[in-house]
């Protein structure tokens, strides 16, 4: 299978190994991003093309998959990976950040979503697959973050069946604890310092909550995306595939005077 795959958050280090796995399965892959510097050098050094989208605007989303219809007449695919994370507790969460979260994380990709599902509905093809996080537990600090993946996880759903009789499959990939070498390295360890752990401590905790005995790594996921894209996947839609591991919780609790003193201190302090 080949044709025009869009991949968002492409600068990233799971997106930049989701372009370039895809690049590899014969795709022309356009990795989009915000940042266009950190872009066109992930796509320089992966042989692809770079559209610059800012996912928080619809303006630029919608400028730039028109613009990728226009280069291709078409578009076979859209990944969406572009997301953020931020480190706090529900009790200091200012309305700011939990805003900054949904905005690019959850309507981020739902801007995505409609402008690919609308190019995709004419052609009477094509694939979406979402990056979430491993759904169905808690996870300290991290409620704003979770809360944005649950959303894009019932978007998926509702959009795949809304989409299924155009020919149009749309999943999403559940990555366990994707942190060494990646973006996400820094929010785990701002979890770590949060937790009153050292870094090594931290690490030691989370390896061992994950059966499988090593970090989720950002080829991983591409592998995943990479099926969910081929030929084989066909009779798949509306589910969630997750790799992580075999992980199924993740158990370290924040101490309670910790937690005291940011309640008192309050959203934002």
């Amino acid at each position: 299978m080949s044709g025009a795959v869009l991949v968002t958050g492409g600068a990233g280090g799971i997106g930049r190994a989701i372009a370039r796995r895809l690049v590899a399965d014969g795709y022309a892959v356009i990795l989009a991003d915000r940042d266009r510097a950190s872009g066109e050098a992930a796509a320089k050094e992966i042989g692809c093309e770079f559209e610059e989208i800012d996912i928080a605007s619809e303006t630029s989303v919608m400028a730039g998959i028109a613009a990728v219809a226009h280069r291709h007449q078409r578009l076979q695919g859209a990944v969406n990976c572009a997301g953020i994370h931020m480190q706090a507790l529900v009790v200091e969460t200012s309305l700011a950040d939990w805003d900054r979260i949904q905005t690019i994380n959850s309507r981020g990709t739902f801007l995505v979503c409609r402008e690919a599902a609308r190019l995709m509905a004419r052609q009477g093809e094509g694939r979406i697959v979402n990056v979430v996080t491993k759904l169905g537990f808690g996870n300290p600090f991290s409620s704003a973050y979770i809360a944005s993946k649950n959303a894009v996880w019932g978007l998926t759903q509702c959009l795949a069946i809304e989409m299924a009789s155009s020919g149009v499959l749309v999943n999403a990939i559940a990555p366990g604890h994707v942190g060494p070498g990646t973006g996400m390295e820094a929010a785990f360890r701002a979890k770590a310092e949060k937790l009153g752990k050292s870094w090594e401590e931290f690490e030691a905790d989370v390896v061992k909550t994950i059966p499988l005995g090593r970090w989720c790594r950002p080829e991983d996921v591409a592998n995943g995306v990479s099926w969910l894209m081929g030929p084989e996947t066909s009779f798949v839609t509306g589910e969630l595939i997750n790799i992580t591991g075999g992980f199924q919780a993740y158990a370290a609790a924040p101490d309670a005077e910790a937690v005291r003193e940011a309640a008192a201190r309050g959203p934002g302090a």
